[in-house]
């Protein structure tokens, strides 16, 4: 009798959580019941997650090259998988065992090095947001562009994302003009979504809404906005909020450069991240300055937030690129205090015909 194993799947089209499946070996096969998922022993990759490294996934790639995981729940079900895999799968079970083996004894020796450091430096608080960035500036280059890479396969397998034309081409424009000298070789897109809304990926993918397009009044609004969300590619909070978000094993293994651990799941958490009041005021202060570095006018900044902060009431207006919090008028308030303090001479507005630009946007249907 074929016995099946309780699990979570993660992939395209499945809600961050995942959904839960029974699986099962049927020879050298894997199969989703009740699901089209039928993959090949060749096909699969196994490594380890989970805060105590007690989570195995079993990953692979469709015919699109989409990740994909399944993750037994819980240890019987982790048991029950092993016991029932096919020989040819055994090796790489044997290899999970043992990498789990080393992350608990570096994870262990990393604690211990932590705990040596504090009780040197008489250390009484934790300093958890700095622990945080130290980590992020650890994970390899390398590493996050497989990371942005594929989330951004994510979002062009669910549609509605522009690659080309007038208004990519614009924003692109823009963004070079923000991002001379960066490490990063950045990318721009636009969704075409009714919420007004940009967000970045790791690696520096620039994703705009159409519908911030349309609000935009003019190009220095929009290159505000762009200029904010540059700041977090620039400064890695996407994946500083990554970090706080999944296991801290998962996290190690991205450190050490292995982004296939969680690439499934982290593909479905990213471009919808909402970052702490602190990280936000970074980026808008370091986004004000990257306008004036690039000499365009930075008024749109001011501009742009007090417009999305009148309209914030309004639960028809879809403003995803603000909280409902009354900190948007602080940061409105920052931003005209930088105008004051550190003002622009030599900056100009951008000649862009804006109203051209807003004409070849694609019409979006509300959502109901």
């Amino acid at each position: 009798m074929t016995e099946r194993i309780e699990a979570l799947v993660y992939g395209v089209g499945i809600p961050p959580t995942g959904i839960k499946v029974a699986v099962y070996f049927v020879g050298q096969r894997l199969v989703v019941d009740g699901m089209p998922i039928d993959i090949h022993i060749s096909q699969i990759t196994i490594s380890v997650g989970g805060f105590e490294h007690d989570e195995l996934f079993v990953n692979w790639q469709d015919a699109q090259q989409q990740q994909w995981a399944i993750k037994p729940i819980g240890q019987l079900e982790i048991q029950r998988l092993v016991r029932t895999a096919p020989l040819s799968l055994q090796p790489l079970l044997k290899k999970w065992h043992q990498r789990k083996q080393h992350l608990n004894v570096v994870w262990g020796s990393i604690a211990a090095i932590v705990l040596s450091l504090l009780l040197l430096i008489g250390v009484i608080v934790w300093q958890y947001d700095n622990f945080v960035s130290w980590v992020a500036s650890k994970i390899p280059v390398s590493t996050e562009q497989q990371i942005g890479n594929a989330v951004l396969e994510k979002i062009k397998a669910e549609g509605d994302l522009l690659e080309s034309g007038k208004t990519v081409e614009t924003i692109s424009e823009i963004g070079n003009k923000l991002t001379q000298g960066s490490r990063y070789k950045y990318q721009w897109y636009v969704l075409k979504n009714d919420t007004v809304n940009a967000f970045a990926v790791p690696s520096g993918i620039i994703v705009v809404h159409s519908a911030l397009i349309e609000k935009a009044e003019n190009a220095d609004e929009l290159a505000a906005v762009l200029a904010h969300e540059v700041q977090h590619v620039e400064q890695r909070h996407s994946l500083k909020h990554m970090i706080n978000s999944v296991g801290w094993a998962a996290v190690l293994t991205i450190v050490l450069g292995d982004a296939s651990a969680i690439t499934a799941v982290i593909a479905h958490q990213l471009g919808t991240s909402y970052f702490s009041r602190d990280l936000e005021s970074e980026a808008d202060k370091l986004g004000y300055a990257t306008l004036v570095k690039a000499k365009i006018k930075p008024d749109g900044m001011a501009s742009f937030l007090q417009k999305l902060a009148d309209l914030s009431g309004d639960t028809e207006q879809g403003l995803a690129w603000i909280s409902s919090h009354p900190e948007t008028l602080e940061r409105v308030n920052t931003i005209k205090q930088l105008l004051k303090d550190q003002p622009c001479h030599v900056c100009q507005p951008l000649a862009i015909d804006w109203q051209m630009v807003q004409n070849t946007l694609p019409k979006v249907e509300k959502a109901k």
